[in-house]
């Protein structure tokens, strides 16, 4: 309903927002807060929480740019992939073995990363980046640019994942009741720890994203995706107390964010009005949620 919205607010302000290049636009925009998105999806609904995940972007962009040349476009991809999981891994291990709470763990990881990123590079950016690579995610494959096609595939996968295996099955159980699912037979550290990598991989496939399309990566590369990420969730429906979401939901909630960036763009906005918009949504969404739940909590 919001994005609907959003996009008819937007075709009378504008009637050029409804052309077939924007919606593209959109479209390609969206995609890389969309792989974080996702990701961080699974973390939320087992009832935990990453804002590490813009650091993780950032760390992982620097050491693939950097090796690029050397290692080539398949290892590459395979590296941001396995850095990202193994980030994330390491924010789930230390939460569930250490039994500390996801939100402190990753405020110091978000710290922690970025700050190895810098002293990776000693703060330079990476520049002209490989065009074979670049190409591989960004070119058009046919009408449709190619992060689209992916963006689908990966909606897809993660879906399945999450409503048609026994490891998404477990994701949500632990959200709605840690301790029940122990005493059902959940391995519930081990399934928290795999949220977590999940996570951290979907933040690998972004860093992809986000390098080709700028053609360049530097330390502070992924900087506020874990806003407009928590937002893009939460927007899809994916409840902050866990047990409760959607892979659907929370990439719609990225093209909402998607919409709103190009619209405000077109019409000549300042960008920070863009930040304020992101934070009215995000409180909007997190009350409403609340109030679901409330009176969910009441009925029953």
């Amino acid at each position: 309903t919001a994005l609907v919205a959003t996009f008819v607010i937007f075709a009378v302000l504008e009637p050029m927002f409804l052309t077939w290049e924007i919606m593209l636009e959109i479209g390609v925009q969206s995609t890389i807060i969309a792989f974080v998105a996702i990701g961080l999806t699974f973390v939320i609904i087992t009832g935990g929480i990453d804002i590490s995940v813009g650091s993780i972007v950032g760390l992982t962009a620097v050491i693939c740019a950097t090796n690029l040349d050397k290692w080539g476009t398949g290892l590459t991809i395979i590296a941001a992939i396995a850095i990202g999981a193994a980030l994330g891994a390491f924010n789930g291990a230390v939460s569930a073995v250490f039994n500390l709470q996801s939100f402190v763990v990753t405020l110091a990881t978000l710290n922690l990363f970025r700050g190895l990123a810098f002293l990776y590079t000693q703060g330079r950016p990476i520049y002209n980046l490989d065009t074979g690579f670049r190409e591989f995610f960004s070119a058009e494959l046919g009408p449709i640019p190619k992060p689209i096609l992916y963006i689908i595939g990966f909606t897809f996968i993660s879906y399945v994942i999450l409503n048609r295996t026994r490891m998404g099955l477990h994701f949500k159980a632990i959200g709605t009741n840690a301790d029940a699912s122990l005493r059902s037979g959940v391995n519930v550290k081990k399934s928290q720890i795999l949220a977590f990598t999940l996570g951290g991989a979907f933040c690998g496939i972004a860093t992809l994203m986000l390098m080709s399309r700028i053609g360049a990566a530097e330390p502070i590369s992924g900087t506020g995706f874990e806003l407009q990420a928590i937002a893009a969730v939460v927007v899809g429906g994916t409840s902050l107390m866990g047990g409760r979401g959607s892979i659907v939901g929370t990439v719609l909630g990225a093209i909402l964010l998607g919409s709103i960036a190009v619209g405000l763009t077109l019409l000549n906005v300042n960008a920070f009005v863009q930040l304020v918009v992101t934070g009215v949504i995000v409180l909007g969404a997190v009350l409403t949620d609340r109030f679901a739940t409330r009176s969910k909590v009441g009925r029953s």
